[in-house]
């Protein structure tokens, strides 16, 4: 079936239940708010829908709700935040592992200044050399600016020893406002490529999906709309899930013309086809 391209989100308010948002790139470039994102947000509560905020961010969940505040995103506005370093702390701190992976013993952090919060410390000891790790926790670099460049060596030398990793943020590359910077999942991705074991926790995958379900009540697939701008984790989580799925134009892909005020559907099909991702509706930015 063809995407169908939307002026207004009331278009197709009254189809659903649960309206669950992406954050980077869907309601924020990364330094602020995109226009007309709190009308949305308002509009959708006086209709009496539940919002739930999905991210691959590695940070815990509180510290995406103090980012949302500090965006002027009052908490009346929404229900809940997932974030996919809230779920890998919890599942963590539960014991969690792969269908063939123990995450036990040992741990080497790539963003230990940048994201400290994510693992349970009372369950593991944190290591700083990975001849003595037993596993990798991947958030991504441990500074903004850091390239692939700087994680070569390491990731390297990891594979040589066999380490497994675990990826908190299977998102590749982040927009911060017209800067473009790298995220865990480009590191998993080269890690994958020599050869190195990886995991992920974060959209396309499942758990955080399951996740806003457990949140909202179980009720059926076609009741949720996924928002987001990533054909490779929004969209095709929600595929997998079964939820209807509305891609924006104002994040990783190039799918506006060059005003940003008209869809390229040209552009979205040759995107969807080559990532066998496929939206039901698409518009240029929330409105």
């Amino acid at each position: 079936m063809a995407i169908q391209e939307l002026r207004s989100i009331e278009e197709i308010s009254d189809l659903f239940d649960v309206f669950i948002f992406d954050i980077w790139g869907t309601i924020y470039d990364g330094q602020a708010l995109f226009t007309g994102v709190k009308n949305v947000l308002q509009s959708l509560r006086q209709k009496g829908k539940r919002i739930i905020f999905l991210s691959n961010s590695p940070q815990i969940e509180n510290v995406v709700y103090e980012r949302l505040s500090a965006l002027g995103v009052e908490r009346n506005l929404f229900d809940d935040v997932v974030t996919s370093g809230g779920e890998a702390k919890r599942q963590l701190s539960e014991g969690h592992h792969s269908k063939t992976i123990r995450f036990e013993g040992p741990v080497y952090l790539t963003g230990p200044n940048r994201y400290p919060d994510v693992i349970p410390e009372e369950k593991f000891l944190i290591e700083k050399a990975l001849d003595k790790s037993r596993w990798i926790l991947n958030s991504g670099p441990d500074k903004a600016e850091e390239t692939l460049d700087d994680y070569i060596k390491i990731l390297q030398r990891a594979k040589s020893l066999n380490i497994p990793m675990l990826c908190t943020n299977p998102d590749k590359i982040v927009l911060h406002g017209n800067t473009t910077h790298i995220c865990a999942g480009y590191l998993a991705t080269y890690y994958s490529s020599i050869g190195g074991v990886v995991s992920y926790i974060g959209k396309p995958h499942a758990a955080v999906f399951e996740r806003c379900k457990s949140l909202s009540g179980e009720m059926d697939a076609s009741r949720y709309l996924m928002i987001g701008d990533n054909l490779e984790t929004d969209i095709r989580g929600a595929n997998a899930l079964k939820f209807s799925s509305l891609l924006l134009g104002t994040g990783v892909h190039k799918i506006t013309d060059k005003s940003g005020d008209n869809l390229d559907l040209e552009a979205i099909h040759s995107y969807q086809n080559k990532l066998s991702s496929f939206a039901d509706y698409a518009m240029t930015r929330l409105k």
